[in-house]
């Protein structure tokens, strides 16, 4: 083995954290939260007893790793904001508006 990848798994709230480390033996004691901003505000919250660490699978090439690392690491999705914008730039500035005849009925002059 010369890799893995892992996951880290908060036992109190199930939230789950994936890495990889190169290494030729697994730690259950490396979580690299060094690397995960998220995992580090957690384990600061909850206490590193409140999570474990899982092997995913082994591997025997830093291609291996960095490929089914690749694999399993979620896309970021674009942010709401830039979506929002990109839409705006789509819409007139001035929208005419329709005036709707009235539906009232003219009182006659006399």
């Amino acid at each position: 083995m010369f890799g893995y990848t892992f996951e880290v798994v908060n036992k109190k709230t199930g939230d789950k954290y994936l890495g990889k480390r190169y290494a030729a033996s697994f730690n259950k004691d490396y979580f690299g939260e060094e690397f995960n901003d998220a995992l580090a505000k957690d384990i600061e919250k909850y206490g590193r007893p409140s999570f474990e660490a899982r092997m995913i699978m082994p591997y025997e090439s830093i291609e291996a790793v960095d490929a089914a690392y690749a694999e399993l690491k979620p896309v970021e999705k674009p942010k709401k904001k830039a979506v929002v914008e990109a839409v705006k730039e789509e819409i007139p500035e001035e929208v005419p508006v329709e005036k709707r005849p009235s539906k009232r009925k003219k009182k006659s002059e006399e």
